[in-house]
């Protein structure tokens, strides 16, 4: 297993540009909700599961950072690993990279809740993806704690 995963492999799509020349912010967050998907997928909560199981993720909590500016058709990769995880829910850790230049344009944080859809309640996730976590947050620890993780919002004050 190789952290970080590329989840995307993407050109910046015209109507994500906004009257600033550069991705929207909705843009970006709707390219990180590309890659959370396929993080998911390739873990085992995909179609299938949400049909066996009657389960999911819901998102609980976003961060997003803007780096640098991606304009139209530039293409982009979007790297995912996992930060953390407990028995119901998930801190994922994304980066948009320019495919050109290899400069993070934005990363974005976010912790996802394990589901019952039949309650919409939290539900513990099952031992089989639980084991699959273990092996990806492993894997993302060998990289160390990305710098733009865990941030808080805010003004610096002198």
């Amino acid at each position: 297993m190789e952290a970080p995963w590329i989840s995307v492999r993407e050109n910046v799509r015209d109507e994500w540009i906004d009257f600033n020349g550069h991705m929207t912010n909705a843009a970006y967050v709707a390219a990180f909700d590309i890659a959370s998907v396929a993080w998911l997928h390739h873990i085992g909560i995909d179609p299938d599961y949400r049909a066996r199981e009657r389960c999911s993720t819901f998102a609980l909590e976003l961060h997003t950072v803007f780096h640098r500016e991606l304009p139209a058709r530039a293409p982009f990769v979007i790297e995912t690993r996992l930060l953390d995880y407990d028995a119901k829910r998930l801190h994922l850790f994304h980066q948009i990279k320019s495919a050109d230049e290899d400069f993070v344009a934005a990363s974005l944080e976010v912790v996802t809740m394990h589901v019952n859809l039949d309650l919409r309640r939290s539900a513990p996730l099952p031992e089989t993806i639980l084991g699959k976590l273990e092996a990806w947050k492993l894997a993302s620890d060998a990289l160390g704690w990305p710098e733009q993780a865990s941030r808080r919002v805010g003004l610096k004050r002198a």
